[in-house]
């Protein structure tokens, strides 16, 4: 349902050369969803009714964003579909990119990455998709090291958890196997 709003959100803001700026205010508004949990329990919750989330769309929004998302906004809330803010972002987001030949990246690293490894991450993601490439990096200490990319519906997973977890599974195999073949010796011998 989000690709839809997205989609007219696209036309309408490619038709008067904002599509890149419309993209950058629905990422501050995600933004502002995370910081104001309770803005999002309002637009989504069924026990607000229509008229008065409107009012308060046009109070908190009126002249803080472009026309074309606060109306795309109000055409959502019309149709009982606010709380799709979200989801409304990335389906705009994959609109934008697709149309632009664009595409975002996110990066998983257990350390900042350095700004020799971004430039050489752009670089290879935008020779490998051939797109233009852009990075979404997040910093996640639980990674031990190494990476985790994920390039469009691909995930490259070059971490050290992911060797640790592929480690001990071959130990637990290695294990399971060596007791089954005691288990076989013992029931032999006891046969004798």
């Amino acid at each position: 349902m989000a690709r839809i709003y997205a989609r007219s959100a696209f036309a309408l803001a490619e038709q008067q050369g904002a599509a890149e700026s419309l993209q950058e205010e629905l990422e501050e508004l995600v933004k502002q969803l995370d910081k104001e949990p309770a803005l999002e329990n309002f637009l989504s919750s069924p026990l607000v009714e229509i008229g008065e989330r409107r009012q308060m769309l046009d109070r908190l929004f009126a002249g803080q964003m472009s026309e074309i998302l606060l109306d795309t906004l109000q055409v959502m809330n019309r149709k009982g579909r606010s709380g799709l803010v979200r989801a409304l972002a990335e389906a705009y987001r994959q609109e934008f990119e697709e149309r632009t030949g664009r595409i975002t990246v996110t990066v998983r690293t257990a350390v900042a990455l350095s700004e020799s490894l971004r430039q050489h991450l752009l670089e290879a993601t935008s020779r490998f998709t051939g797109r233009e490439a852009s990075l979404m990096e997040t910093v996640d200490e639980t990674l031990i090291g190494g990476m985790i990319l994920l390039v469009g519906d691909q995930k490259i997973d070059s971490s050290v958890a992911k060797e640790l977890r592929q480690l001990e599974a071959r130990f637990l195999d290695r294990a399971s196997m060596e007791s089954r073949k005691d288990e076989t010796y013992f029931v032999g011998s006891s046969s004798e």
